[in-house]
């Protein structure tokens, strides 16, 4: 099953982070150019020691409505908890530029047919 995020006219594809490995691993030392996104359930705070690319960050709550959103973050900086923060997910950079605090995800599921 894939997933996309839809912003304006364009698709970014994401994979949901569960496995307490993957959600470790994270971006950090990947040194490819980030194509497809990451999204972590449950999460209200994250940092990006060691990741070596910019990334843009997007805050969600559960009903994925934006709570806030990080452009173009370098790498060893820390974001901090947001109360209500369920979703957080991390796009390549420029992803998240026509996005808006308040706005709600929109998110296409495509199952493989």
């Amino acid at each position: 099953m894939e997933q996309y995020i839809k912003v304006k006219n364009k698709k970014i594809k994401f994979k949901t982070v569960t496995e307490f490995k993957d959600r470790i691993k994270s971006f950090r030392f990947y040194l490819y150019p980030i194509k497809e996104g990451l999204c972590y359930p449950k999460k209200k705070m994250i940092n990006t020691y060691f990741v070596c690319q910019k990334l843009d960050i997007v805050v969600t709550d559960k009903e994925r409505n934006i709570l806030a959103i990080y452009n173009s973050i370098k790498t060893e900086k820390f974001i901090r908890p947001r109360l209500k923060a369920y979703y957080i997910y991390l796009l390549p950079e420029g992803s998240a530029k026509d996005l808006k605090v308040n706005d709600k995800l929109k998110i296409i599921t495509k199952g493989n047919d």
